[in-house]
């Protein structure tokens, strides 16, 4: 998995993984980047999910389900539709990747 920052401005987000998915604006609910919900928007077309943030954003990592209060309507999926396992801090790289 590969997370990176679209430009210098940090107000959009990157995020890859191994295959392609379906997204939801609900989704983005379970998204936390330093603990923080900031995501507003998603869109995907294959890989990589490309996430629209509230404003710029100095966070430094990024992760999927913080705890066990979540619905399975705000989980992401793939698009074979099993749903994505949790990830924990994943590092944001910067942008240019």
């Amino acid at each position: 998995m590969a997370t990176y920052y679209t430009s210098d401005r940090k107000a959009d987000i990157a995020l890859e993984v191994d295959q392609p998915m379906a997204w939801t604006n609900a989704s983005g609910s379970e998204l936390h980047l330093d603990g923080k919900k900031e995501v507003v928007e998603g869109v995907v077309s294959g890989n990589p999910i490309k996430l629209k943030l509230a404003l710029a954003s100095a966070a430094n990592t990024i992760t999927y389900l913080v705890d066990g209060n979540w619905e399975p309507k705000t989980l992401f999926y793939g698009q074979n539709g099993i749903a994505a396992l949790t990830f924990c801090d994943v590092p944001i790289e910067a942008s240019g990747h």
